[in-house]
């Protein structure tokens, strides 16, 4: 199942147009991983969720070219909201 998600990850171009062969590399990347984290500890089927996903790439994509902004600080903010409560903070300093 996570192979046929991958695929459509891939496949996708839009999510990596006018990205860098780096950040788009970091983005499916981060996406792909996301998909592999929601099979390994969900009972749910990943499936459900890859509409969802692309969106979540597609804008993160979409900020990156505007303000030209790296696809890594943009996860990192990702992640940095989706941290629980009380979780230890980031061991990498927000950079400007």
């Amino acid at each position: 199942m996570v192979e046929r998600l991958t695929e459509q990850l891939l496949e996708d171009e839009a999510l990596t147009e006018g990205l860098t062969d780096e950040d788009a590399s970091e983005l499916l990347g981060w996406l792909i991983g996301i998909v592999e984290d929601l099979e390994a500890e969900s009972s749910e089927p990943p499936d459900r969720y890859v509409n969802q996903i692309k969106r979540l790439g597609h804008e993160i994509a979409r900020v990156a070219r505007r303000y030209k902004v790296p696809i890594e600080e943009l996860i990192d903010l990702v992640e940095l909201a989706w941290e629980e409560p009380g979780e230890g903070s980031s061991p990498k300093p927000m950079q400007a």
